[in-house]
């Protein structure tokens, strides 16, 4: 009877071992679904369209359009010129800043310029930004724009 009762423990304590290993796989495996977004952020993105409202302003917009974040916290902004600078990602508010150097003359003091955008994420390979007001007066409008991802973060764009 003591072997019979030894036998069933250690069927239990295995089955007890499968089932945690099952939910802890689980966990990794939902974790990786819900990646965050300064992750899902990094690589090059193609602009495809600017709503303003609900209404499509421009269908393909000028196809040299991008921009690239890269993993070391630094972008470059392709779009009539080069803007290039750091970047930071508020999580919770979903706020993307972007920082870039006003005034790159030798002997003068680097400005920096500040703007700020609302980033949301429909899946891994389309992103909306929407510059923020900074004053909440109802005169003209904030576009949207819409991007696709064309490259992930480990390729460099050859532009």
């Amino acid at each position: 009877m003591s072997l019979r009762r030894n036998v069933f423990v250690v069927v239990v304590v295995v089955m007890v071992l499968v089932l945690v290993m099952t939910g802890m796989a689980n966990a990794q495996k939902n974790k990786a679904i819900h990646d965050k977004n300064i992750e899902r952020i990094v690589g090059t993105w193609k602009i495809q369209k600017i709503l303003s409202g609900k209404t499509e302003v421009a269908k393909n917009p000028t196809s040299g359009q991008w921009i690239e974040f890269r993993t070391n916290g630094k972008y470059v902004n392709k779009t009539n010129s080069v803007d290039s600078g750091s970047y930071r990602l508020n999580e919770n508010q979903s706020v993307l800043y972007l920082e870039s150097v006003v005034n790159k003359e030798p002997g003068k003091d680097e400005a920096k310029n500040i703007v700020e955008w609302t980033v949301a994420f429909q899946d891994n390979d389309s992103m909306t930004m929407q510059q923020q007001k900074k004053d909440k007066k109802p005169h003209g409008d904030v576009m949207k724009y819409v991007y696709t991802r064309i490259a992930d973060g480990s390729r460099a764009l050859n532009n």
